[in-house]
């Protein structure tokens, strides 16, 4: 998507750019600098100009015209699943903005160049407004772009509104960032025009300030090299979220980042007006201004309080202190704050793969507790996986262990984002949650410990009465579970480990949690499964549920007693084997 946004605005950029008169030679004699006697009472009708000139510009209408559609990509239902949070929510429709805030760095640029495209320059050296009058009401026709931004933005935010499913209110700190970044693209659309007075700057600079935020300002590349939860990314133009998966987890100084970059703007625009000579007024801005982004930027960064790191490893370390707990159907749930709601969906993924079962698969393991805890690997913004530690804040993953975060405790747990196939929306319907349930119910690890730690149960018919309740109990379960062992296989073919050896080569940035590296042909026995009618294959597994769960029993026996074609011999799985 970041590539397809890219293009679009290089396309928007060159067709600007072909429209503009050819450059004319540099003027001996130019705008006029500071003077004395400055007459700065045009400022407003040159503003009003600028204004109205800018708000017409190609450049910027097609900017406009993108927005809404960023907005839109930005914060569609299946962007964030079923339960969004307003705070990721407030977060993308700052970003989406960042389009709009390219497209009037060139626009800005090529309305300041116009005397100098047009050959007029010398005209304004007999004029009686000098060139930093010029330059402030250009810095002062932001205010156009600003509205039109906050416009978009609070438009917007009622129609997410609308939406019933969203967690939580507008953060509007967050949502503010966007309009700023407009303003921001003004004054650097100026101060390159100052300073590097030919078009092509214009250009170069918005691509610059894509490359910064990109690349030089992301933590986890180079030169940083540091965890995506590391607070330097405050540094950036926009700190997008780390994953963590949670408000509670996650560190984000708003006021101070809108301060910080009020602070970037008015130096920007302090550069553009010292080109014409240092005035101490000026000169006093500036120092303020770097004074303001140097602090900012210092309490962005700044080590948590002992308290407060306390507190999130306690979090995550000690649920029972902070999770809310109840029990539906004989099965206890456990959700944190915020995620409660979510506890509706569980049940029914839950109530629909035990029901699929025979009753015996229930009553012999006792009790099913359904515990909320984060995953082991989650995905960053490059749909790449990331250990979930590395989302943490630095010295919050240092006192935590993965033992402490992950016990191997026999219960189900879903995570904290919605599930997903490798960096998309679709919908599966709590399939992988399902998944964890049939392996609690046949006696299979439901999720990984410690340091993502799976066993294997090639070749044992319980692995596949496991998907094939999981998908059974599933809405369009068959063709997920098909999907699954298409994308998810090794990269030799035998397990289902997610680790890139499928269709899907980049791996899957959230891999499920499951505690079990299922067998190819164990899930391909599932499927053919699926092909008999559920009440058979459950009455054939009620006749002798202890010997189907017994790891000693194999899925070629399971698939000739359910009349269905034996799977192929497995191998002897790579992984521990399963208990």
């Amino acid at each position: 998507m970041e590539l397809l946004v890219i293009a679009v605005v290089a396309g928007i950029l060159w067709w600007v750019l072909r429209r503009r008169t050819p450059s004319s030679p540099p003027a001996e004699i130019g705008p006029v600098g500071w003077c004395s006697g400055t007459n700065w009472r045009a400022l407003p009708p040159l503003a009003r100009a600028g204004t109205r000139a800018l708000l017409r510009h190609p450049a910027f209408l097609a900017g406009v015209a993108l927005t809404p559609l960023m907005l839109l990509l930005a914060t569609a239902d299946t962007a964030f699943g079923s339960a969004p949070d307003s705070r990721d929510i407030s977060l993308a429709i700052a970003l989406a903005l960042v389009p709009l805030a390219w497209l009037t760095i060139v626009a800005v640029n090529l309305i300041a160049l116009r005397p100098r495209r047009t050959g007029t320059d010398e005209l304004f050296a007999a004029l009686p407004t000098p060139q930093p009058v010029r330059t402030t009401a250009l810095l002062t026709a932001g205010v156009g772009p600003v509205i039109v931004a906050a416009v978009l933005t609070v438009a917007w935010v009622g129609v997410v509104a609308t939406r019933e499913e969203v967690r939580g209110s507008p953060e509007w700190l967050e949502i503010a960032v966007g309009p700023l970044i407009v303003v921001g693209a003004v004054a650097v659309g100026v101060a390159v025009a100052r300073w590097l007075p030919r078009p092509i700057f214009g250009v170069l600079a918005a691509i610059a300030t894509m490359f910064i935020q990109a690349r030089f300002l992301d933590v986890t590349t180079w030169p940083w090299d540091r965890a995506a939860g590391d607070p330097v990314r405050f540094l950036g133009f926009i700190a997008e979220a780390t994953g963590a998966g949670t408000a509670a987890l996650e560190v984000r100084p708003a006021g101070w980042h809108l301060l910080y970059l009020v602070g970037l703007v008015v130096v920007m625009a302090s550069v553009a007006l010292v080109r014409d000579g240092l005035r101490p007024p000026i000169v006093g801005v500036l120092a303020v201004a770097l004074l303001v982004v140097t602090g900012t930027g210092w309490i962005q960064i700044r080590p948590l309080s002992p308290a407060r790191q306390a507190e999130m490893v306690s979090y995550l370390t000690d649920p029972s202190a902070h999770q809310r707990c109840e029990t539906r159907d004989g099965v206890r749930y456990c959700a944190y704050p915020g995620f409660t709601d979510a506890v509706v969906d569980w049940s029914e993924r839950v109530e629909t793969t035990l029901g699929v079962l025979p009753p015996i698969a229930s009553e012999w393991r006792g009790p099913l507790e359904v515990t909320q805890r984060a995953a082991i690997v989650v995905g960053n913004d490059s749909c790449s996986p990331i250990p979930y530690e590395a989302s943490l804040p630095p010295p919050v993953a240092e006192r935590v262990s993965p033992a402490a975060l992950w016990p191997a405790d026999d219960k189900v747990h879903p995570g904290f984002a919605e599930e997903s196939f490798p960096c998309s929306d679709e919908d599966v319907h709590g399939f992988f949650l399902a998944v964890q349930v049939g392996a609690w119910a046949v006696g299979l690890p439901p999720a990984p410990h410690g340091g993502n730690e799976r066993c294997t149960a090639t070749g044992q018919a319980r692995a596949s009465v496991a998907l094939w309740a999981a998908a059974a109990g599933t809405p369009d379960g068959e063709r997920l579970l098909r999907a699954v062992l298409e994308e998810g296989a090794s990269a030799d073919g035998t397990l289902i480990t997610f680790d890139g050896g499928g269709v899907n080569s980049g791996g899957w940035d959230a891999p499920p949690m499951w505690g079990v590296d299922y067998d190819a042909t164990d899930a391909g026995l599932a499927l053919a499964l699926l092909s008999r009618p559920t009440a058979e294959v459950a009455g054939v597994l009620g006749e002798d549920w202890a010997h189907w769960t017994d790891p000693n029993t194999s899925s070629t026996e399971l698939a000739d007693a359910a009349g269905v074609g034996g799977p192929a011999d497995a191998g002897a799985g790579s992984g521990s084997p399963c208990p």
